[in-house]
């Protein structure tokens, strides 16, 4: 099996939750995938910030998730690419 990076092994947990992930579920855990650090949960805040994943907020804490397709449309309006 080939190892994947932080990222991949984040997106695959993501994409495969009906729910959004809380970010603690990103912190040291073992995944089928590999072995999330106690980085993992930098490294989701910053695919949300590229637009990888959606960052929502509950109370105090923050959930990950795909993005749904009119965000992207809605980010993609918004970059300069749409003037």
């Amino acid at each position: 099996m080939e190892k994947l990076t932080q990222e991949e092994i984040i997106m695959r947990v993501v994409s495969q939750s009906p729910d959004p992930v809380p970010s603690w579920n990103l912190q040291k855990a073992s995944t089928p995938w590999g072995w999330l650090g106690h980085s993992a949960d930098r490294m989701a805040r910053k695919m949300a910030e590229q637009g990888k994943l959606h960052k929502t907020y509950k109370k105090r804490f923050v959930y990950y998730s795909l993005p749904q397709e009119e965000n992207q449309l809605e980010l993609f309006k918004e970059s300069e690419l749409w003037l």
